[in-house]
């Protein structure tokens, strides 16, 4: 672990306030995490984990028991799940400095099976050979996706076709 800084759990507290229970610590293994950086919960009540600098997204119980991960998602900093476990998420932040051999961009595929079905590159912007991609990520009831543009400073529509 590079960075000792790196924050390695979730809190988790009831709708008044009072604390209830932390899950994971930091590291690299099962329900460990290096900055969990978004979460949703899946259509079987699962928690899904981006665990951004591992690199990986986690699905836990919501307890916080492992139940399995996946690595083809890039370095996801956002993520969404639609009622059919339709996972996309949003990489702004791979790069061949920070994650060799991957690239910015938009990942939708199967939370069933892991598989990723469909990448949409980054932007074009000036003064960015990597392009820029959004933060945060959504998605409404047509299927259009919206991400938050952190570098753009706004919000960006994909419509579905």
């Amino acid at each position: 672990m590079a960075d000792p800084n790196l924050v390695g759990r979730i809190s988790v507290f009831d709708r008044t306030g009072k604390f209830l229970r932390r899950i994971g610590k930091a590291g690299t293994g099962p329900g460990e995490f290096r900055t969990p950086h978004a979460l949703e919960f899946d259509s079987k009540g699962q928690l899904v984990v981006a665990d951004r600098h591992n690199h990986r997204i986690q699905v836990l119980t919501k307890v916080g028991k492992f139940v399995l991960e996946y690595d083809d998602f890039g370095r996801t900093s956002g993520l969404a799940i639609d009622k059919n476990d339709v996972i996309y998420t949003a990489d702004s932040e791979s790069t061949e400095r920070v994650h060799t051999g991957w690239q910015r961009g938009i990942r939708i595929g199967s939370l069933k099976d892991g598989k990723v079905t469909m990448f949409i590159p980054p932007h074009i912007v000036p003064d960015s050979p990597d392009g820029a991609m959004g933060e945060g990520i959504a998605i409404d009831a047509a299927g259009n996706i919206y991400t938050a543009e952190a570098q753009l400073r706004g919000v960006t529509k994909y419509v579905r076709k």
